[in-house]
């Protein structure tokens, strides 16, 4: 596993990658063709736009606001660092389980971070609002990574009237919301206090991890926070071109996420093993510690959660990948339960 535990790192090693949750439709064909055509123009023998205008433009029009809303980082992990360096909070509030560089971050900048146990059901502002002193920052992914439920729209904006008043923060991680019928962005509804970030990666979405895009959508501010050159001109050319045309793709990996997830852990069920239901293409399992090592031995990574508290080992994240891989998981699956 990487330093950080984070997945993805399988193709190093010639494993089939469960553990990466990238869009298991891959990357857009019509993506591909620009990334070329990119490289064939030579768009890499200059600068990109210094805060990444062109794609800005198109990813406030893929979101349905302005782009006077929109900032574009390196990928969502950077655009939290930047945040988090800039808010200086003096406490951080994550329900856990949650994406693990939270707690990084809360640690980065000293503050007092309290981990606060949720897993989809019940109040989550009352179970927070205790906590909450002015200064904090509530972070929280929706849809949670690595659980994948989805919190209603109707409580988070609960839970911003109750930060505001409170002179408290909340910054929600959308990175996966793409992959989920049900929408309870707040990206558009960030644009209505002041008190509200919202972070989404589209490298999952778009299935390109090597070509790091990720944005901030927010009513402050934050131009200055924004590095000069933010992302690279192939990326800026491709992405910023492709993402007008977007929308059906998004269709598609929905209606494919939502069929197979369904088929995967029906066969799960059917063997036995215990799962958390999802909305999204990835899911969490509980089973023996051993079977990680296992499966890496027959030529397969899952994603080992033990470095997400309050997760141990025996809890594994699994990303749906295409019906035959999906196949021959399971298959082997059946032989090592």
């Amino acid at each position: 596993m990487g330093a950080r535990g984070h997945g993805g790192y399988g193709w190093r090693y010639g494993l089939i990658d469960m553990s990466s949750n990238m869009n298991p439709l891959g990357t857009p064909k019509e993506l591909i063709e620009l990334i070329r055509e990119g490289v064939d123009k030579g768009h890499y023998s200059h600068y990109p736009t210094e805060l990444g205008d062109e794609l800005r433009d198109s990813l406030a029009g893929f979101e349905g606001v302005g782009p006077g809303f929109t900032y574009v980082f390196n990928g969502a992990t950077e655009a939290l660092q930047l945040l988090f360096m800039h808010l200086r909070p003096r406490r951080v509030l994550i329900p856990i389980p949650n994406y693990g560089d939270y707690l990084r971050l809360g640690k980065l900048v000293n503050a007092d971070i309290r981990l606060i146990e949720y897993w989809g059901r019940g109040d989550l502002v009352r179970l927070l609002i205790n906590d909450a002193t002015p200064g904090v920052i509530v972070v929280l992914s929706n849809p949670n990574s690595p659980m994948g439920y989805l919190i209603k729209r109707e409580q988070l904006l609960d839970l911003t009237e109750e930060l505001g008043r409170r002179n408290g923060v909340l910054i929600i991680d959308e990175s996966f919301m793409d992959f989920v019928r049900t929408d309870e962005s707040l990206i558009r509804d960030a644009l209505r206090y002041d008190n509200v970030f919202i972070v989404k990666s589209y490298t999952k979405f778009l299935a390109i991890p090597g070509l790091r895009v990720g944005a901030v959508f927010t009513k402050i501010e934050i131009e200055d926070l924004v590095p000069t050159w933010p992302v690279n001109s192939i990326t800026e050319y491709a992405v910023s071109r492709y993402m007008k045309h977007a929308h059906g793709f998004k269709e598609l990996t929905i209606k494919y996420v939502e069929e197979e997830r369904g088929r995967v852990l029906n066969s799960l069920r059917g063997l036995g093993i215990n799962y958390y239901e999802s909305t999204t293409h990835y899911f969490v399992i509980r089973h023996e510690p051993w079977l990680g090592e296992e499966l890496v031995k027959h030529g397969f990574l899952i994603r080992d959660l033990s470095n997400i508290p309050p997760l141990m080992k025996g809890y594994f994240r699994i990303s749906i990948k295409t019906k035959e891989i999906n196949d021959l998981f399971l298959n082997i699956l059946s032989k090592l339960r």
